[in-house]
């Protein structure tokens, strides 16, 4: 992959980690609301906590991935301007 691919890589994972990590959140505001009442109101709150734990457990592994993707980008970026250097180099030397 070249480097603008992996660079758009890292960028949607980080677009699918802000929305994972928020998916939970129009759940858990109504949950949270004291309007919000019924026989198992705490039951479901509670697991709402749990969910909302799971989503923020994986978009931070989403945002490590990235990470690890815009790494690899500059990797590939530096070859990519080492290649086109030697190339430049080489249609001088003729």
């Amino acid at each position: 992959m070249t480097s603008t691919e992996l660079y758009a890589k890292a960028h949607d994972l980080e677009t699918l980690a802000n929305d994972v990590e928020a998916c939970v959140d129009p759940a858990k505001t109504v949950a949270s609301s004291p309007d919000w009442e019924c026989d198992n109101a705490t039951d479901v709150r509670d697991a709402l906590k749990h969910w909302r734990s799971a989503a923020q457990n994986a978009a931070r592994n989403l945002r490590d991935e990235a990470a690890r993707v815009r790494g690899e980008a500059r990797k590939a970026e530096d070859r990519e301007d080492e290649a086109r250097e030697r190339r430049e180099k080489e249609r001088e030397a003729r």
